[in-house]
């Protein structure tokens, strides 16, 4: 089997210490027991003007398959926002997975995250999933 992990990561902090730091994040895979699959997470933080996104992913393909990851973060300096993408794609002959994962962090304590993940194996119908989250800044999540 051929494994690719990657991990992609920025952090940027400013002023002091945050009283009331929030977290957020999702992650999403496809079916673990096939020859093919693929995983991707992300995450963020904010608190008192300090923002940070983090994240990264997998992919795993059988014998003759191909599997790629890639991942980045970034920091806006003129917004002071951080930004997190992760993809991850496998596939074989007659398999083909793939996950993509997404966030983004405000300083006002809004993290925004969304992951989804696809297998398809030929003949069959595809597997999807997905996962939503968005933590406001009062520190409500609400998951879709």
């Amino acid at each position: 089997m051929r494994n690719l992990i990657l991990l992609a990561s920025a952090l940027a902090l400013s002023g002091a210490a945050a009283a009331q730091t929030r977290t957020g994040g999702s992650s999403s895979s496809t079916p673990t027991d096939r020859q093919v699959q693929a995983g991707t997470y992300g995450s963020g933080t904010s608190g008192n003007g300090a923002v940070g996104a983090s994240g990264g992913g997998y992919a795993v393909a059988g014998d003759g398959g191909t599997a790629s990851t890639d991942a980045d973060a970034r920091f806006n300096t003129e917004n002071s926002t951080a930004r997190q993408r992760a993809r991850a794609m496998a596939r074989d002959d007659d398999e083909r997975a793939r996950s993509t994962t997404r966030t983004a962090v405000r300083p006002d304590g809004t993290i925004r995250s969304s992951s989804r993940s696809f297998y398809k194996e030929k003949g069959e119908r595809p597997v999807i999933d997905r996962q939503r989250t968005v933590t406001s800044p009062d520190g409500t999540v609400r998951e879709r």
